[in-house]
């Protein structure tokens, strides 16, 4: 059985790695602007890249997580076809929404 309360703690950690990420490059900026130094722009887009990397990777977690979580549970629990084919198309948008 999909246990959602552990799914949900993954996702959460995962969400507090990103917020320490973005508040480095903040952090970095806020330097440069006070010190009037610049720091290696590369570094700063490489860690921007990797924030849109880790945030593509939680956005599939969850979505996965949606579909095992909610999705599966509604079906498997719907007493008529047409409200799981709703559900169905409910994550279908999600997925279209997300891949654009």
């Amino acid at each position: 059985m999909y246990d959602c309360d552990a799914e949900n703690k993954k996702l959460i950690n995962r969400i507090s790695r990103i917020q320490g990420q973005v508040n480095s490059v903040k952090e970095k900026l806020i330097t440069d602007m006070e010190k009037e130094s610049h720091q290696d722009p590369y570094e700063i887009i490489r860690q921007l890249s990797g924030i849109k990397g880790s945030l593509n990777g939680m956005i599939n977690s969850y979505i996965e997580h949606f579909a095992k979580g909610h999705v599966v549970k509604d079906i498997r629990e719907s007493k008529d076809e047409g409200n799981a084919i709703a559900q169905m198309d409910a994550l279908v948008e999600i997925m279209k929404s997300y891949s654009k």
